[in-house]
């Protein structure tokens, strides 16, 4: 996969945001997608294993991981309530990456929790 991260060391998410800042608001949108889907496939596959994780990206379940609305729709088509176990595994492994705080105990929405991140990482780019 030719991402601007696979260079960097797995951790170090905020170096290449940090770097896509100098270009466009694109390029650290797609920063910001290539984390997601890396937390995503993470997320997954040490959830319920990396056959299930193949299967679900066969079937395109992690195609707009972004649309937070459309996304949960497709994993609750799946997973029913489970979906939201798997939602937050993939928020906490994103924030854990990007050294954001994870609040279990905050009310959670998963297209809420993407924004919070765009924020952060956003914020961040802007202070250096």
């Amino acid at each position: 996969m030719g991402s601007t991260i696979s260079s960097l060391p797995q951790d170090d998410f905020r170096t290449s945001w940090k770097t896509a800042r100098t270009k466009s608001r694109l390029a650290q949108e797609k920063t910001f997608y290539s984390m997601l889907q890396l937390s995503i496939s993470e997320g997954v596959k040490a959830a319920l294993g990396q056959a299930i994780l193949g299967v679900l990206s066969g079937q395109g379940l992690f195609n707009e991981p972004t649309d937070g609305k459309e996304f949960h729709r497709k994993l609750q088509s799946v997973f029913g309530n489970g979906a939201t176990v798997l939602e937050k595994v993939i928020v906490k492994d994103l924030f854990r990456k990007l050294n954001i705080q994870y609040n279990s105990q905050e009310r959670f929405d998963y297209g809420e929790a993407l924004e919070r991140v765009k924020e952060a990482c956003a914020v961040e780019a802007g202070a250096k």
